[in-house]
C-alpha cells in the first residue's frame, strides 16, 4: 500500500485528456463521468484532498471493473487501477475505525 501523499501525487498526473474513457466498460452505468476513469482520477483527488466522501462517490470507485484498460492508453502512465485499489484500502480502513475516522461519510 502506498501513502496518501504517493497516491495524491500520481492522481495528480492526469492531464484530463479523456483517452481513457473510450476504453472503459463502465463509464456508460452512471448518470456522470465518476463512473469513467478520469472521474475516478478526480473523486480520489478530492477524496485524498477533502477527507470527504458521499454515497456516489461511493458508487464510482466501487464500479470500477479494475480490468486496466484505461492504462493502456493513459499518456501519463498513471496506474489508475492501482489508485482505484489504494482509495478502497483507504475507505475500508475508515470502516474499520470507531474511534478515528479518517474520512467523514456525508449524505446528500
Amino acid at each position: 500500500m502506498i501513502n496518501d501523499v504517493m497516491l495524491f501525487d500520481e492522481v495528480n498526473r492526469c492531464m484530463y485528456c479523456g483517452f481513457c474513457e473510450s476504453v472503459c466498460p463502465t463509464i456508460s452505468l452512471g448518470p456522470h463521468r465518476g463512473y469513467g476513469p478520469r472521474g475516478r482520477v478526480n473523486l480520489i483527488k478530492e477524496i485524498l484532498k477533502n477527507n470527504t466522501i458521499t454515497e456516489e462517490v461511493l458508487s464510482s470507485i466501487y464500479s470500477c471493473l479494475l480490468c486496466n484498460a484505461c492504462n493502456l492508453v493513459c499518456p501519463a502512465k498513471i496506474d489508475i487501477g492501482r489508485a482505484v485499489r489504494e482509495v478502497r484500502a483507504i475507505i475500508n480502513n475508515y470502516n474499520k475505525q470507531s474511534i478515528k475516522k479518517k474520512i467523514i461519510i456525508r449524505e446528500r
